[in-house]
C-alpha cells in the first residue's frame, strides 16, 4: 500500500473513532481490524464473524459517513472476515438472533439492574414505570421523566431499564447517553459539518435514554436540536426516558421543550424512608460478603438519611475500618468513624437558616419577618418559598421546620410546600412588592435563582 493510501486509512480510523467514540472503536475495531481500499470499495477485515456482524449492524453508517467525508466519494463498504494475506473470505451478513443476544449481553451497563433496585414507598412508582417501559418499550408513558436529588437511584433505574430492554428486545435499537454527551456530540457535529449523521444515529432509535437532561439548561441551540430529536422519535411511536435533578418546570428549558416533557409521565423520586434505607444496607452488606448486627444497620439507617450514595459510603467505610482494626462493626465504632456522615444530618438547622437568609434577601425582607405572623403578600410568598426549599434541601420534618420558623403548625408548612409544588406543575407565577414596585416571576425561575445563590453560598 502506498503512502497516500496509508494516510487515508489512518484518517478513516480516526474519523470512525470520532463518530462512534474512542472507547467503542477500541472495543470493536482495535488494532487488529484492517482497512483495505480499492477504487470502488473499502474492505473492513475483522477477526471473526461475530465482530463482523456487530460492526455491520451498529457501525456501518459511521463507516460509510467517514469514507464519504474523507475519500470525497461514495465507496461500497464490505465488512468481512479477513483471510490469510488480507484476502476476503466469509462476508458479514445480518446478525443472527443468538449473536445479537450475546452482543446485547456484552454491552450491558455496569451500574444497575431493575431486579437489584431496592423498592420503597418513595421510589415505587418510578421503578414500576421503568419496568413497564423495559417490557413494552413504546407505551403510554411517552416520554417518561424521572427526577429527584443526587444519589437517589435515578441512574441505577435508567441503566437497569436499558439493560432489561436489551435483554427483552435484542433486535431493538437502544441508546443510553447523558445530557453532557448529547451536547458534546451535537457541538462536534456542527463544528465538523456532520449533523446529518448525528441526527440519523439518534432519530431512528426505538429507545433513547438520557441521564441528567438538566445539563441542557441555558443551552438554547442544544435544546432546539434535542426538541427536534424528541419530536422525530415520538412521531414514530418510539420511547424516550430521561432523568433530571428537578421537575422540568424548574429547569431553564424552553417552553416548547418543557411542554413536551410534562406531556408524558413525570415521576419524582424522594429520599428513601427508614425501612428502605435499612434494606439497602442489608443488600449492600450481602453483596460485599459481610454482615453487621441489626443495631448497627439501624443506627446507620436512622442517621444517614440524605441519599443512597452516602448511605452506601457510610457502610463501606465502617466495614473498612473494622477490617483494618480486625474487629466487628458495633454501634460505638459506627458513631466514632462516621462523624462526617452524621454531621451532614445534624447540619439541617444551620442549612435551614442559610436558606431563610437567602430567600429573605431575595424578597427584600428579614428572617424575623418570615418567623412573624405577618400576612402581607411579600412575606407570605417568601415564607412559602423558604419552607419549600428547606423541606427540599434538608432532612427536617414538617414539624421541625414549623418550630424553626416561628413555631408554625406543621400543617402550615405542609400547605406552603404543596402550594409551591402546585405552582411548579402549573407553570405558575408569584407576585410581590419590592422597592421598584410590583414584581411578577415564574415560580420555577424564582427557585432556580435562589438555588443558584444557595449553591454559591456553599462553594
Amino acid at each position: 500500500m502506498d503512502y497516500t493510501a496509508t494516510e487515508t486509512v489512518c484518517a478513516l480510523r480516526e474519523g470512525i473513532a470520532e463518530r462512534i467514540g474512542v472507547q467503542r472503536f477500541k472495543t470493536w475495531f482495535g488494532e487488529s481490524t484492517r482497512f483495505v481500499l480499492s477504487d470502488e470499495s473499502l474492505h473492513v477485515l475483522v477477526g471473526n464473524e461475530f465482530v463482523g456482524d456487530w460492526i455491520s449492524s451498529n457501525y456501518r453508517g459511521a463507516i460509510e459517513d467517514a469514507t464519504r467525508n474523507i475519500c470525497g466519494r461514495e465507496l461500497k463498504v464490505e465488512i468481512a472476515v479477513g483471510g490469510e494475506n488480507g484476502g476476503v473470505s466469509v462476508p458479514a451478513g445480518v446478525a443472527r438472533r443468538a449473536a445479537r443476544q450475546e452482543a446485547a449481553a456484552a454491552a450491558m451497563l455496569p451500574r444497575g439492574d431493575l431486579e437489584s433496585f431496592v423498592v420503597g414507598p418513595t421510589n415505587a412508582l418510578a421503578h414500576a414505570a421503568a419496568l413497564t417501559v423495559a417490557r413494552a418499550l413504546a407505551n403510554t408513558f411517552r416520554p417518561l421523566v424521572l427526577h429527584g436529588g443526587c444519589g437517589l437511584g435515578k441512574t441505577h433505574l435508567l441503566q437497569g431499564l436499558y439493560n432489561a430492554a436489551r435483554r427483552l428486545h435484542p433486535t431493538a435499537a437502544c441508546r443510553y447517553t447523558s445530557g453532557e454527551e448529547f451536547t458534546n456530540e451535537f457541538v462536534s457535529a456542527v463544528k465538523f459539518g456532520r449533523l446529518d449523521a448525528f441526527r440519523a444515529r439518534l432519530r431512528t432509535l426505538d429507545l433513547l435514554l438520557i441521564d441528567d437532561i438538566h445539563f441542557l439548561a441555558n443551552k438554547r441551540a442544544t435544546q432546539e436540536e434535542f426538541l427536534h430529536t424528541f419530536n422525530a422519535i415520538d412521531s414514530y411511536g418510539k420511547q424516550i426516558v430521561m432523568t433530571c435533578d428537578t421537575h422540568p418546570r424548574g429547569m431553564s428549558l424552553s417552553d416548547a421543550l418543557v411542554s413536551r416533557l410534562v406531556a408524558g409521565m413525570v415521576v419524582k423520586i424522594d429520599p428513601p424512608d427508614f425501612a428502605t434505607r435499612r434494606e439497602i444496607l442489608v443488600r449492600r452488606a450481602a453483596g460485599m460478603g459481610r454482615t453487621a448486627p441489626n443495631d448497627v444497620l439501624e443506627f446507620i439507617a436512622r442517621h444517614v438519611t440524605s441519599n443512597v450514595r452516602e448511605l452506601e459510603g457510610a457502610l463501606f467505610k465502617l466495614f473498612a475500618v473494622a477490617s483494618l482494626n480486625r474487629t466487628q462493626p458495633t454501634v460505638g465504632l459506627a458513631r466514632a468513624v462516621l462523624d462526617e456522615y452524621l454531621e451532614s444530618v445534624d447540619s439541617g438547622p444551620s442549612r435551614a437558616v442559610e436558606i431563610e437568609r437567602i430567600v429573605a434577601a431575595y424578597f427584600g425582607c428579614t428572617r424575623e419577618m418570615l418567623h412573624s405572623e405577618m400576612r402581607g403578600r411579600t412575606i407570605t410568598v417568601a415564607r412559602s418559598i423558604a419552607m419549600y426549599l428547606i423541606r427540599k434541601h434538608t432532612q427536617l420534618s414538617f414539624p421541625e421546620i414549623g418550630r424553626l420558623m416561628g413555631n408554625k403548625n406543621h400543617s402550615t408548612v405542609l400547605m406552603a410546600a404543596r402550594r409551591v409544588d402546585n405552582l411548579l406543575v402549573a407553570n405558575g407565577s408569584v407576585t410581590w412588592l419590592a422597592l421598584g414596585g410590583k414584581q411578577e416571576q415564574a415560580v420555577c425561575e424564582v427557585l432556580c435563582a435562589l438555588e443558584q445563590r444557595l449553591g454559591s453560598a456553599r462553594a
